[in-house]
């Protein structure tokens, strides 16, 4: 019986090697980009691990492109090895870095805190602060008129070191994304803090949350938003446009989340309680929406004691609550800290229950 087709040894090895080929290719094209998103998220790891946590990571396949600012030349030659190193000898199969281009790297100079911002206005959003590259520029701003197709997208950024992960342009990118389904809205990120404040539909802002919902270490995010002008966490706000309102406005919400609620201290100390916890989140979403204005933090006192160690307790502890807004995302040069001791009481310090009344902390807004 004659076959269709050739049987031969030499034949059969033919067809046995061009199906394992095509076996393998096929294979390798699946592989490919989980390979290539995994190798990107190891070769950020040994990066920030070896102190190049500033640096931009681009994969092409198995191959590195590092890109951004190091604080001497020493450090390209580190950033290389730390990205070569970052998941064994190379080869499809092991998974590793085959090659590291650091054409990219240069020496400059790094800001710290890394700030950066998208803020929509009326007719454009606006893009300002450090990014870590040329490169994470150029696709910030290509991110931000896809997702503003309407308005004028604005760049005021710069290139500096200091970003506090090789992952900070995905996370600009995503925040830029987060902000497009507000309808008035701004995102920060300062150092590892992500930060998204603004006002949208239920859509827009549950698009937001889930947005955020998986965001990589080291960053964390908060977010002060309301649904079409409502802030659901904070019933006691109702009523207050704290997006659009003036310095009055402000201030009777810091005064509203104060009548009911108390900052601790532990005793003679300003370290602030974890029971605090709670309300200094609540002051964080206020501040954070009024941070347009001037905010005082103001430490006060009852009279026992020593007058000049209650100024210094007052102002030690307006200084640990301003600090904790700081961490929250509110910006820095809008807030001051002022201790005034026992000279403004709010209450008699006749009494126990005077004492503990006087014993405060407060919130002054000025435009």
């Amino acid at each position: 019986m004659r076959w269709p087709f050739d049987l031969s040894p030499r034949r059969w090895g033919a067809w046995i090697g061009g199906v394992g080929l095509v076996t393998v290719t096929l294979v390798g094209l699946f592989l490919a980009p989980r390979i290539e998103s995994g190798l990107k998220d190891r070769v950020a790891t040994s990066l920030s691990a070896r102190g190049f946590p500033g640096v931009d990571v681009e994969m092409h396949g198995q191959r590195a492109v590092l890109r951004g600012i190091v604080e001497d030349e020493a450090d390209i030659v580190g950033a290389r090895a730390a990205a070569l190193r970052a998941a064994g000898a190379g080869g499809l199969w092991p998974g590793g870095v085959t090659s590291v281009n650091t054409a990219g790297l240069r020496v400059g100079t790094f800001e710290r805190p890394f700030a950066w911002s998208v803020k929509r206005e009326a007719s454009r959003v606006v893009l300002s602060g450090a990014v870590p590259s040329e490169n994470a520029r150029v696709a910030l701003m290509a991110v931000a008129a896809q997702a503003f197709r309407d308005v004028e997208a604005v760049d005021d950024m710069h290139v500096a070191g200091g970003a506090a992960s090789p992952l900070f342009s995905e996370m600009a990118r995503r925040a830029v994304r987060a902000v497009a389904e507000l309808n008035t809205g701004e995102a920060r990120i300062i150092d590892s803090q992500i930060v998204i404040i603004g006002d949208g539909g239920q859509v827009g802002v549950h698009n937001v949350e889930t947005s955020l919902a998986d965001i990589p270490t080291p960053f964390r995010s908060r977010l002060a938003l309301t649904i079409d002008g409502l802030d659901v966490d904070h019933p006691e706000l109702q009523g207050l446009n704290l997006n659009n309102g003036d310095a009055e406005t402000c201030e009777r919400a810091f005064d509203r989340l104060m009548e009911r609620n108390f900052i601790t201290f532990g005793e003679g100390s300003a370290a602030i309680t974890p029971a605090s916890r709670g309300v200094l989140n609540a002051l964080a979403s206020v501040a954070l929406r009024c941070d347009r204005f001037s905010i005082e933090v103001a430490g006060h006192t009852d009279n026992t004691g020593d007058r000049a160690a209650n100024m210094d307790l007052s102002r030690r502890r307006a200084d640990a609550v301003a600090a904790y807004l700081v961490g929250q995302g509110v910006a820095r040069p809008r807030l001051s800290a002022h201790g005034y001791g026992p000279d403004r009481p709010r209450s008699s310090n006749a009494t126990e229950a005077g004492q503990a009344a006087n014993r405060r902390i407060e919130f002054y807004v000025s435009g």
